[in-house]
């Protein structure tokens, strides 16, 4: 091509998502939740046409006891990710997907993951046993447990949640090692076969069987594209290493043990809601925070693709030591979704607003207009505080510790307490008080002061 000649110019569509950022990882991420977005009215118009409002109360709280398993995580996922991203730098797959590079990093890896795996599966029994336990008494209290068919259901969705939840070290480590991109198409593909099953499955009466038939695609979305796409990559760790290993105690527990107890406080910062409303309310009030509450995850978790995809980019980025591009990327993506995420939740305000005033059939199933206000609120703040963990856990440090956990416990219970009093609102409000008005700042102050003191030490 001569001097004169220019190349052709990309098409409008490819333009504005690179003013947007987004690359075919944030594609898929963003693709996967606007398809939960999208698909969920749907999947909501079947509950309230096919569940009763009790129904309703149950279906939501099922997914929101499963949410108990973070409790036995024990921060394995971000760990192996964080880990695997920084061994990757000397690491690269060939044309058949198997792992190439640097021995003492490959024998590193391989040890990372025959650990990680053997506890993910011991971990993955113990939460299949308690939660079934506990979730057998939980839901007996409630006064439509005798006109529901719900315990079968139930250890149902317990024992195919502890499968999918023992192949987690998996699918962290290829995450870890680049395959953003392919996750998150497995992730898309996933939901969209999900949905089409839940659908056909609510107006044949499959009732509260439908939370076990959704985990059960997953599971086998998930065992199907792993071996048909990575068995080579994973015939590596099949066997022991014999170069370089990893002390685990003195290289990956002090930065796992704080991200474990973290995450296991987490659960009283917003998980707790839906329980305690359950608990306090009834199963119909927990049923509309609950419909309500998962579209606005949807939108922050479409919101937060365009952070969490550069997580491995990141974790090079530290490894190089190339701080300046590190910065560049993380402020560029993290104003897109930050405006992204107000934008969405003003819209989704605008449309409870709009159902109530056309008196839509269906609008009681949703919160009200103001304790959904609240919780946009405290989510877009929530947002924030969470790009800027990301960025620190990326350097495989995590500080702060007492003060996090603290944190935790006192917003466990300003929920508890306003939500026995206030119901919704209460909850709302206090989600919104602890993330905008205490955690945001104090979040902020404590990401300027370690980012400076990180990169000006090394």
């Amino acid at each position: 091509m001569s001097s004169s000649e220019t190349p052709p110019q990309r098409s409008w569509p490819r333009r504005a998502l690179n003013r947007l950022e987004v690359d075919r990882a944030t594609f898929y991420a963003v693709a996967t939740r606007y398809w939960q977005f999208l698909s969920g009215p749907i999947t909501l118009w079947l509950v309230v046409k096919y569940f009763s409002p009790e129904m309703q109360g149950f279906y939501v709280t099922f997914w929101s006891v499963i949410g108990l398993q973070m409790f036995f995580e024990l921060a394995f996922p971000q760990t192996i990710v964080t880990m695997t991203s920084h061994l990757w730098s000397k690491l690269d797959l060939d044309e058949h997907r198997r792992l190439v590079g640097d021995k003492d990093s490959i024998s590193r890896l391989t040890h990372l993951m025959r650990i990680s795996t053997a506890v993910q599966a011991a971990l993955a029994i113990s939460f299949g046993v308690l939660a079934g336990l506990f979730g057998l008494w939980f839901f007996a209290d409630d006064m439509a447990a005798d006109q529901l068919v719900w315990r079968a259901p139930w250890l149902t969705l317990v024992g195919l949640s502890s499968c999918a939840f023992a192949l987690i070290p998996f699918l962290a480590v290829l995450e870890g090692c680049d395959q953003v991109r392919e996750i998150h198409k497995l992730n898309l593909v996933r939901g969209i076969a999900g949905s089409v099953v839940v659908w056909i499955a609510i107006p044949l009466g499959a009732a509260l069987w439908i939370p076990a038939l959704a985990t059960a695609v997953r599971l086998i979305c998930e065992l199907g594209w792993m071996l048909g796409k990575y068995p080579r990559f994973f015939a590596t760790f099949a066997f022991r290493p014999t170069g370089a290993s990893i002390a685990w105690r003195k290289e990956i527990w002090p930065f796992q043990s704080k991200l474990m107890l973290k995450g296991l406080f987490n659960y009283f910062n917003a998980d707790v809601m839906l329980p305690v409303l359950f608990r306090y309310q009834d199963s119909v009030v927990a049923g509309q925070f609950g419909l309500t509450w998962n579209i606005l995850q949807s939108l922050r978790g479409a919101c937060s693709s365009w952070v969490r995809t550069r997580t491995p980019r990141f974790g090079v980025l530290i490894a190089e030591r190339n701080y300046q591009e590190l910065d560049r990327i993380y402020f560029r993506v993290g104003k897109v979704a930050a405006t992204l995420m107000a934008l969405l939740g003003a819209c989704f305000l605008s449309g409870i607003i709009g159902l109530d005033l056309i008196d839509f059939r269906y609008a009681n199933r949703f919160l009200p207009a103001l304790p959904t206000a609240l919780l946009i609120i405290g989510l877009w703040a929530a947002l924030i505080i969470e790009f800027q963990w990301v960025y620190l856990h990326a350097h495989g440090k995590s500080p702060y510790l007492a003060i996090s956990l603290v944190g935790c416990v006192t917003s466990g219970l300003v929920i508890w307490g306003m939500g026995i009093w206030f119901g919704a609102v209460g909850v709302s409000a206090a989600f919104l008080l602890m993330h905008a008005i205490i955690y945001l700042p104090l979040s902020t102050w404590g990401w300027i002061h370690l980012r400076r003191n990180w990169h000006r030490n090394e």
